[in-house]
């Protein structure tokens, strides 16, 4: 069948009307051109921008993860700009016909991107982000806008005028464009450069959602103008409003209801119905549509009902993980054909690039200024202010669909969409690099002194750092708590960290328990975590003071929060509480804790053989705790903390000393002897008088110390270890082979193994 296309001219608008031939194709074998038809041609592009897209992305494997520069990449080469320039090519790959329905899918997967990115935003997080994130949200609202309107009046009176063809109101609303941000542009970039969790990063992400909850309130209110302005039935823009009102209201409470009963319906730990899903879309639909009938931007539906959904698993992070898939993967490439389409760089000489640059870097300088001025105010060090100013500058898809919609609506020219995406593209990719290598410089902190049980005075206050991740695990931290602290002296400074998973918030949280806990208000979990510390601190307030606090990371990065507490707080020690039956996530924690952490790191493996102090009078109880004392800092460093642990008046500490068979140290370094054999004379001179037995025990090879461990072990609480030692001792031999939790060292990894079967509780040290 003919292809006839006409045009007609209807109220100043083209009308272009196009025989229609059907969605997809009979095939070559029957003589027709499958690329005239919409699916092939569809699916064909979606082939090609993907395949661009992974070569970009491996060309820029070496430097990094820059998604966002590898797509506008491959749509400016797909488009008018490079390979576009064919006109052979660009009739047959973006006729008519076609970009009409890759602009649909444009718009649908942005629909898909804002609800998916929104609903992992937790709402609550405003009312707990501190002062300084407000105040910053409120200037990086007002200073860059104001800002760039000065700006775009400077270059068009002073600095030789506007990019040529642009009339003013363009440049000062690109001006306007420019002063934007979007959180979640912030969150996806944070997210993958895994500084979530830091201290620039909580406070950029807390910073920019306060700025967005103003920019959202300033657009609503000038829709609300424009309508009472513009509409000469002044009844309509009531009712307008109206419906803009009544969409909300159904939002939160129609929509919301019907999420939290899926989620009440799905059993805990399993995924959300195909079914349920499905009513997620419908609802997303509907909400987009209302949108569009109210006179609002199709995406304000989008946004939310993403913020009204729950944020507790399945919902929230678990509808991420159900359409990451389809829409990274297959809605994706529409969006990039759309973008890449629309932009044709030879429309732009390099002066006019120059001027929009210079209106686009004054914004985003004011950008910086807004967040570090505030931040240093409020004692916030130089370079972390300078880098949550980068990291606020940051653009990504959000950004050039907004360009996207100035662009359809004619806000701004071809030419200034073209300059705006190549900026942003350019822009982004320095940055990440330079808060990536900021942040890792940043980073390397290194103690003013050593952070040791070993190299802290006796008469001076021990500070421990206790992190646990279950509630279940409060007791037997409590009970080592009660064992460190001291008979008489400084007090003891314990720092209780409440480690929980990042999957019931989109937003990483280091929360300080500064307040006491109401009786009046049922607590949750956590509250009653922050309450049993407190409450023990009360019946020991002249020998402990403790400090709550709770960080919701992800598992990649949660040694990140334990770091920055143990170097702020100057710990002497950290003790990381977990089951015998270590997760591989948990395993990783203690690989990161042992390689960053700038004091010294115990891991406890609790079997229960603790009793609990508080309900057993500390007089009637007896605990016997034996370290074993091979060689080597970790194993001084083991030593000095249960020469501690032994001033307790219940403790009855047991030493075994490890010898050859020639009742010499197995150590081969002689450096490392002389140190050891230091420190056992002045712990046996320091201690003759107190409750400790030490004895000196000849092994010869690892079959002799598992006997030895088998026979004492059970006779004992705790076993205390150290765990690293020297490679290649005989009496070590093989057992590293057979290890299963290496983080524990041989010996303790040894204490826990089914080959022992053993009861008693570990304590591993590292130094």
């Amino acid at each position: 069948m003919e292809n006839i296309t006409k045009t007609y001219n209807y109220g100043g608008v083209d009308w272009i009307c196009e025989t229609w031939i059907g969605a997809s194709s009979m095939g070559i074998a029957h003589g027709e051109n499958p690329i005239k038809f919409a699916l092939p041609l569809l699916l064909l592009q979606i082939s090609v921008v993907s395949l661009f897209s992974m070569f970009f992305q491996f060309l820029l494997r070496p430097f990094g993860k820059f998604a966002f520069l590898s797509q506008i990449l491959a749509g400016i080469c797909l488009g008018p700009s490079i390979i576009g320039r064919n006109k052979q090519y660009m009739s047959t790959f973006f006729y008519t016909r076609s970009m009409y329905i890759i602009e649909s899918f444009e718009a649908i997967c942005f629909l898909f991107i804002c609800y998916v990115t929104t609903c992992q935003i937790d709402t609550h997080m405003i009312k707990r982000v501190g002062r300084l994130a407000f105040i910053n949200g409120i200037v990086l609202f007002l200073v860059p806008f104001l800002w760039g309107q000065f700006t775009a009046v400077l270059i068009s009176k002073r600095l030789g005028g506007r990019p040529a063809g642009v009339p003013p109101a363009e440049f000062h609303h690109v001006a306007i464009v420019q002063s934007t941000m979007f959180f979640q542009v912030v969150y996806g970039v944070l997210s993958n450069l895994k500084m979530l969790n830091t201290e620039p990063g909580r406070l950029a992400l807390a910073s920019m959602m306060v700025h967005d909850c103003l920019s959202w309130c300033f657009f609503m209110l000038n829709i609300a103008l424009k309508h009472n302005t513009h509409l000469a039935d002044k009844n309509h823009a009531y009712y307008l409003s109206a419906a803009q009102m009544l969409m909300i209201v159904m939002i939160v409470y129609v929509f919301r209801p019907i999420m939290e009963w899926m989620m009440k319906r799905t059993p805990e730990g399993h995924s959300l119905k195909a079914s349920y899903l499905t009513v997620i879309c419908v609802l997303l639909f509907i909400s987009s549509l209302w949108s569009e009938f109210v006179g609002l931007p199709y995406f304000f539906g989008a946004v939310a009902l993403g913020l009204a959904t729950p944020k507790r698993p399945p919902l929230g992070t678990g509808l991420s993980e159900k359409m990451g898939c389809f829409i990274w993967y297959f809605l994706m490439p529409c969006y990039i054909i759309g973008i890449g389409y629309n932009m044709d760089l030879s429309l732009f000489s390099l002066g006019d690039f120059i001027r929009y640059e210079i209106l686009f870097g004054m914004v985003r300088f004011a950008k910086v200024v807004a967040v570090a001025l505030p931040s240093l105010y409020y004692n916030v060090p130089l370079w972390h202010a300078i880098l949550v100013g980068f990291i606020v500058n940051i653009q990504g898809i959000y950004d050039v669909q907004i360009y996207k919609q100035n662009f359809n609506y004619r806000k701004i020219s071809k030419k200034t969409f073209g300059a705006m995406v190549l900026s942003a593209m350019i822009n982004s990719t320095i940055l990440i690099v330079v808060v990536k290598k900021v942040y890792q410089t940043m980073s390397k902190r290194n103690p003013y002194k050593r952070r040791t049980v070993q190299h802290c005075r006796i008469e001076a206050p021990l500070r421990i750092l206790t992190c646990f991740r279950q509630r279940e695990a409060v007791r037997p931290v409590l009970d080592l708590v009660e064992l460190s602290r001291p008979a008489i002296g400084s007090p003891l400074s314990v720092f209780a960290l409440n480690l929980e998973e990042l999957n019931n918030h989109s937003l990483p949280l280091l929360i300080h328990h500064t307040q006491e806990i109401s009786p009046f208000v049922v607590p949750s979990p956590r509250d009653q975590i922050v309450k049993a510390f407190h409450n023990y601190e009360k019946t020991n307030p002249e020998t402990v003071l403790i400090e709550c606090f709770t960080a919701v990371a992800p598992r990649k990065t949660m040694h990140e929060d334990v770091c920055t507490i143990a170097f702020d707080q100057e710990t002497d020690l950290v003790v990381l509480t977990l089951d015998a039956g270590m997760e591989s996530w948990e395993r990783l924690l203690c690989r990161n804790l042992l390689q960053t952490c700038p004091c010294s790191v115990a891991l406890f493996i609790d079997r229960g053989r603790l009793p609990d102090f508080r309900f057993v009078p500390i007089k009637k109880l007896c605990i016997t705790i034996c370290a074993v004392f091979l060689g080597g800092p970790d194993d001084r460093e083991m030593l000095a903390y249960a020469t501690r642990l032994a001033n307790h008046p219940s403790v009855e500490l047991h030493v075994f000393r490890l010898l050859d068979q020639n009742g010499a140290s197995p150590l081969r370094d002689m450096v490392e002897r002389n140190h050891d054999m230091r420190v056992i004379n002045v712990f046996r001179k320091e201690n003759s008088e107190n409750n400790i037995i030490f004895r000196e025990v000849r092994i010869e090879e690892a079959v002799e110390l598992m006997e030895l461990l088998r026979k004492e072990g059970d006779d004992f609480d705790v076993m205390m270890v150290g765990i690293r030692h020297e490679e290649n001792l005989l009496m070590l031999e093989g057992l590293s082979e057979w290890s299963k939790m290496k983080e524990l060292g041989e010996l303790g990894d040894l204490l826990i193994s089914k080959d022992l079967q053993l009861s008693v509780s570990v304590l591993a040290l590292h130094q």
